[in-house]
């Protein structure tokens, strides 16, 4: 009987509840999707360092279940307030706390494995969008196939049966408390406006607007520190939620001025039904407006993440195959060999970087580069040279030069045109986002050579891979008169393929580079440290290059670059952070959602009697409507926006930082911008769902259907 039971309320609760089970649906096939992709043998089999990504999957899963599992709480006491009348009402016909509990959980566990089925089998669909996606940023053509891996499976069920078993756990405890008094009255506890003490709660809507602008300077000209930005992160949290405490309060002040625009057609019935909801879910609002911080905030970092992945692969590895050696007289003898076995060349360059004993262009950048400055300046502003002897590791020792005929052809290779030095002239090739700090002083530098003084002609930001093989960060371009006076710094080989180059010649063009450096391998390297002949606390150290460049977020720097194998490896370090952010934007975004829609759904048969009123008292069909529409719009609009307002000055703060750093295209409100677009539509579509639902529901009453 109870079973019989179950079923049937479980059926009707999924219709009174659609959106929750639809977004359980989702975030069922979410779970799978991601962790099948994580967990999936392909993706583990090309690449080796894959693990990362199920690692950070893994991670973010850990929010998930706290997330999800608040979501399922916060929804069967939901539903346990809403039937509250019922439940009491089985009490008096005889039926004991224990068969109840445990009809309310068999009526949760149902409507949660029919949400995880029919999730599972949306998220075999969505597993191969995410399979395509992943395939299609290295270039790989991926044929479309189910992937049912047993461990992705358990971890998928794993999660939701945890979220669910904390979830009702909790309800079942609150059960055996009650009465049935406290069941009857459990339904109007959501009426109640609590106006005690309103003077009092409304000065902390002041103290969190007044927080909210600090913060928001401090992001902008302060300087953090751990515990610092622990701090804030808490005052901040605190400061959303006495938000709305102080919100409930101005609203009900307002109502109590009675001033003349309160009583504007309507006015005064929404003010009522926004204090008597604000007045109760000041804590929950706050919560999902935390959560949709979190979410747009997620989604402006993976955006950085995912538009700036090409370009980072662009800058670090231009060439097919570049490779470093700190011997001059090195003519790459074993490594174009083994490069012309393994794939056809199109073209090969092997050139020096040369150097004139000197270091001006080093100290300058030591001082002016933006990203290190502050690292190496006295507080005069001159250069800290114990700062650099001790950790200036970004710049070779002395300045960088190369000679133009070596610059044209390597031009040439990356599609570019030849550059004509004019006679006394040099030039400068820098990273792109190394020219905003470049000022007159620099500009306006001349060089002494063997040719005479040599003037700034032109200044020049090609990709070039200026990561420690072409210099670092810079290039002096001289004639070739002048570079053949200097001293050769180091040696480089420059290869264009006609092919694809095969991912295993990485291993092997750099086992020929330790061997000739008298490097051993790693594995090699810890069995001479078992054995005593290297000390313990040493690290094992592949490359020789002298200096790295500034970059402080991505950097790619090796003895060996090559475009097929690092350009592999920085998409799956990027995607090991775009996939799990945008993954658990997507989860938080969807939750507060459906906790908003789900609350107006279900208190609209309450609604019925009171807009029945209205049209008895004169409003029209489209007034009604009308009314609908901005009830529901404050409820979600007020959440969102202000999330939108609290995010903006982070999500711009932090893309300002990125493009800083990195030299990405685009700015922090571009990226904003997009994440609030993209979960803009998300968000029309969940409040056109409740509009329509909630005007569906409405339709019960006589009156109103018969205006």
């Amino acid at each position: 009987m109870l079973n019989k039971l179950a079923f049937r309320n479980a059926r009707r609760s999924s219709k009174d509840y659609m959106i929750y089970v639809l977004t359980m649906t989702v975030m069922a096939a979410m779970m799978f999707a991601f962790d099948s992709m994580a967990l999936s043998p392909d993706i583990l089999t090309m690449f080796q360092e894959a693990g990362v990504m199920g690692a950070m999957i893994g991670l973010v899963s850990v929010f998930i279940v706290v997330i999800l599992a608040w979501l399922i709480r916060y929804m069967t006491r939901f539903m346990l307030e809403k039937r509250s009348k019922e439940f009491g009402t089985y009490l008096l016909l005889g039926m004991d706390k224990k068969q109840i509990s445990r009809l309310y959980m068999k009526e949760n566990i149902l409507m949660g494995a029919i949400s995880f089925l029919l999730g599972i089998g949306v998220g075999m669909f969505l597993q191969q969008i995410l399979m395509t996606i992943f395939y299609r940023v290295f270039g790989m053509d991926y044929p479309l196939h189910v992937q049912l891996n047993g461990w992705s499976m358990l971890m998928t069920s794993g999660i939701y049966i945890l979220c669910y078993f904390f979830a009702l756990i909790r309800n079942r405890r609150l059960f055996r408390k009650m009465s049935i008094a406290e069941l009857m009255r459990m339904e109007k506890e959501n009426e109640k406006i609590r106006e005690n003490k309103s003077g009092w709660t409304r000065i902390w809507f002041f103290m969190a607007v007044g927080f909210f602008i600090f913060y928001t300077f401090l992001l902008f000209k302060g300087r953090y520190s751990v515990t610092g930005v622990c701090v804030i992160a808490v005052c901040f949290f605190l400061s959303v939620y006495l938000f709305y405490y102080g919100f409930s309060a101005i609203l009900i002040h307002s109502i109590h001025k009675r001033k003349a625009g309160i009583y504007k057609p309507g006015r005064l019935f929404l003010l009522r039904q926004y204090t008597g909801k604000l007045g109760t879910m000041r804590f929950t609002t706050g919560t999902l407006t935390l959560l949709l911080i979190m979410a747009i905030l997620g989604g402006s970092v993976s955006m950085m993440f995912a538009q700036f992945q090409n370009q980072a692969i662009e800058n670090a590895v231009p060439f097919d195959i570049l490779v470093h050696s700190e011997n001059t007289e090195d003519l790459f003898t074993e490594e174009m060999e083994a490069i012309r076995k393994r794939c056809k060349t199109e073209d090969v360059w092997s050139y020096q970087i040369y150097q004139n004993g000197t270091h001006a262009m080093n100290d300058y950048l030591y001082t002016h580069g933006g990203t290190i400055s502050k690292k190496y300046q006295n507080p005069d502003g001159s250069l800290d040279e114990r700062a650099v002897e001790k950790d200036g590791y970004e710049y070779y020792e002395y300045d960088t030069y190369m000679k133009v005929s070596d610059y044209n052809h390597l031009r040439e290779m990356l599609g570019y045109e030849p550059v004509k030095l004019e006679k006394g002239r040099y030039a400068i090739q820098i990273k792109e986002r190394m020219v905003q700090f470049l000022d007159e002083q620099i500009k306006e530098r001349t060089l002494d050579t063997s040719l005479g003084t040599l003037t700034l002609d032109e200044i020049y930001t090609i990709p070039f891979s200026q990561n420690g093989h072409n210099g670092a960060d810079y290039l002096i371009i001289v004639p070739d008169e002048a570079a053949e006076e200097m001293k050769g710094y180091f040696s480089e080989l420059a290869v264009s393929a006609k092919e694809k180059v095969p991912y295993n010649l990485q291993q092997k063009l750099e086992t020929i580079r330790l061997k000739k450096n008298g490097i051993p391998t790693q594995d090699e390297f810890y069995e001479m440290q078992e054995r005593g002949e290297i000390p313990e606390n040493a690290y094992w150290e592949s490359e020789t290059i002298g200096g790295f460049g500034s970059d402080q977020i991505i950097s790619c720097t090796a003895d060996v670059l090559m475009r097929n194998g690092i350009g592999m490896d920085l998409k799956l370090a990027m995607l090991s952070i775009v996939f799990p952010l945008a993954y658990v934007a997507m989860v938080f975004l969807c939750v507060a959602l459906t906790i908003m829609s789900v609350q107006q759904l279900s208190d609209s048969s309450k609604y019925r009697f009171r807009y029945d009123v209205l049209s008895k008292l004169g409003m029209n069909e489209r007034e009604i409507d009308r009314m609908i529409l901005k009830q529901l719009a404050f409820y979600y609009l007020v959440p969102i926006v202000i999330a939108v307002i609290l995010s903006a000055a982070t999500a711009v703060y932090a893309g300002h930082q990125f493009v800083f750093y990195t030299g990405a295209k685009g700015s922090g409100m571009y990226y904003f911008g997009v994440s609030v677009a993209l979960f803009g539509g998300i968000y029309l579509i969940y409040f056109g769902m409740t509009y329509l639902g909630f005007k569906r529901n409405l339709s019960g009453s006589a009156h109103y259907t018969n205006l």
